[in-house]
């Protein structure tokens, strides 16, 4: 892999994060994969088996808690205010949701999209309830957290402050995702064979995850604060790729 060869993780947004080394884009992903509470196990790797078992078959009270499998930080009165009525109205719209790919999802597509994306209530927005959606569609919904936002050129707050402000980045940002899967396909096949010498389950992820990881590790990686320094995820000292045991025990 050429050390010149770059993904623009932001095109058309000129206050992103913009383009960066793909042998930096792929130190980040085995980085955060190998790392025991990256949310790789935790979220990735555990839906896959709760989505064999046909946990993501119905939309339950409980299932918001996986959002906190990848630090949705939810409350109770999170859980609490997830009601019926909101469960119903987020089931229409995910039904409504055409079964593609982000990728080759046409205008009006995106536009549904983006309308499930945007749906929520107070204290559970775009960055906590896309961390639930993209169990269901892992190829659609995109998880638009606040490290996404700011990878856009917007606020950390971008995705869940204001109304019609709040649409629009979010409509965008869709867009934009879907113009990175479209035109730098042969990019990301490339990361995902690198990644896969140390972490052959990365094959288990959709374009559009793989994608989700390389935005969040790199917007990461640009602060630091305690405990993280900036280029984490970058500079991490390689770590031997061991898949947890997340099958249930059964009671007889």
């Amino acid at each position: 892999m050429s050390p010149n060869s770059l993904l623009d993780l932001s095109p058309g947004m000129p206050e992103g994060i913009g383009a960066l080394p793909l042998p930096d884009v792929v130190a980040r992903v085995v980085g955060f994969c190998t790392h025991p509470t990256s949310g790789w196990q935790t979220y990735d790797m555990l839906s896959r088996v709760a989505r064999s078992r046909g946990h993501f078959d119905e939309i339950a009270p409980w299932s918001l808690l996986w959002a906190d499998t990848l630090a949705g930080r939810l409350s109770v009165s999170d859980v609490a205010s997830f009601t019926h009525e909101r469960r119903s109205e987020l089931l229409q719209r995910l039904q409504a949701l055409p079964a593609k790919d982000l990728g080759v999802m046409d205008d009006g597509d995106v536009e549904t999209l983006a309308r499930l994306c945007r749906f929520g209530f107070p204290g559970v927005w775009a960055p906590k309830i896309t961390k639930l959606l993209a169990l269901y569609r892992p190829d659609a919904v995109p998880v638009l957290d606040g490290y996404v936002a700011v990878a856009m050129g917007f606020t950390r707050n971008g995705f869940s402050s204001g109304k019609e402000p709040r649409w629009k980045r979010i409509h965008q940002t869709l867009l934009v995702i879907r113009s990175i899967l479209r035109h730098q396909q042969t990019e990301l096949t490339q990361i995902r064979h690198e990644v896969s010498l140390r972490v052959p389950d990365i094959w288990e992820a959709t374009d559009l995850r793989l994608l989700d990881i390389i935005i969040w590790t790199s917007q990461d990686d640009r602060t630091s604060r305690p405990g993280s320094p900036s280029n984490y995820w970058l500079n991490r000292r390689p770590q031997e790729y061991r898949a947890m045991h997340l099958e249930p025990v059964t009671l007889n």
